[in-house]
């Protein structure tokens, strides 16, 4: 059975690009979070490629669509792991929005207020 999925990935580490098969095919893979679950991501050819050129590190979120398996494999210490992987068949790097600028608000001055130039009093009523 294939499972296709998508879902936003946000990076716990740095992801890692290497050539393999004498040099001819690069592949590019992840370690990630995906709301709470964990998640492996590796991509091929050129989609490795292009991945790699973006200069993804920890923390970056990356969108990815592909097909889930069961990755398998033992430890340093010979205990048996097992996890999720995603085979992208497409990925694309999300942009995190750019800080808003709030309005500023006209200063209030702390010295004395400016003398009056006009022929009112404090009250609005003309001086005599």
């Amino acid at each position: 059975m294939t499972i296709i999925a998508a879902c936003v990935i946000t990076l716990k580490k740095a992801p890692t690009y290497r050539l393999v098969k004498d040099g001819t095919l690069p592949i590019w893979s992840a370690f990630g979070m995906a709301g709470t679950d964990a998640l492996g991501i590796a991509a091929f050819k050129s989609l490795a490629e292009e991945l790699d050129a973006l200069h993804l590190g920890e923390g970056d979120a990356v969108i990815v669509t592909g097909t889930l398996c069961l990755n398998t494999w033992e430890g340093k210490d010979g205990t048996q792991h097992s996890g999720l992987k995603m085979i992208a068949s497409k990925a694309e790097a999300i942009q995190p929005p750019s800080p808003k600028r709030r309005a500023s608000s006209p200063r209030r001055s702390t010295g004395p207020a400016p003398a009056a130039d006009d022929d009112f009093d404090d009250y609005g009523r003309p001086q005599a």
